[in-house]
């Protein structure tokens, strides 16, 4: 009886230390510098697939696009990340990459189709997803789409850069296009 529960209370301080990383990795007013530009966070929200949060999200624009429009920034050729902190212990590789995959799809649909899918998906070819990591996605203007996976032990590696504005628009379609990924998380994206 004692083992059941300790073994409770240590699920509940980790789902606990999960959402409070969650909120620090968040927080209001957190900025960083891209391409020379300074980006301030536009919005989060957590991603839910049959009613467990997958990941955390945040969008990031820069101060003149903060609150604009969902084809403003999709469109805009400017300095922005989306960073994606995995709340879930259930998320694998193959099931992050399936699900964007399948997001890509649902962008096109959306009129933000990339020739790029594929090697977007590659790119994660050497990747092991954990609960605790983080996938930032950078543009920057005239560099490209670069992702960075970090390890909740703190470790980061430069995944690659896929060139154009073409990737760019169409991943930012997977989350805040007419056809997002999840309608609650676009409109906390968009800070609405």
């Amino acid at each position: 009886m004692e083992d059941f529960i300790f073994m409770k209370k240590s699920q509940i301080l980790k789902l606990s230390l999960a959402a409070f990383m969650a909120l620090a990795f968040c927080a209001t007013g957190f900025s960083y510098n891209l391409g020379g530009k300074e980006l301030v966070k536009n919005g989060a929200g957590s991603r839910t697939k049959f009613m467990m949060k997958v990941y955390w999200a945040t969008l990031y624009v820069p101060q003149e696009l903060k609150g604009a429009a969902d084809t403003q920034i999709i469109d805009a050729d400017q300095p922005m990340a989306i960073d994606l902190y995995i709340t879930s212990g259930m998320i694998t590789k193959d099931k992050f990459v399936s699900s964007i995959a399948e997001a890509f799809d649902q962008s096109a649909k959306a009129g933000y189709a990339t020739s790029d899918k594929q090697a977007y998906i590659n790119l994660y070819n050497s990747v092991t997803m954990a609960e605790g990591d983080t996938v930032s996605n950078r543009y920057e203007p005239g560099k490209g789409l670069t992702v960075v996976h970090s390890t909740k032990a703190g470790q980061s590696k430069v995944l690659g850069t896929l060139k154009g504005l073409q990737t760019k628009k169409a991943f930012w379609g997977i989350f805040i296009s007419s056809k997002p990924i999840q309608g609650s998380l676009k409109n906390n994206l968009l800070g609405r």
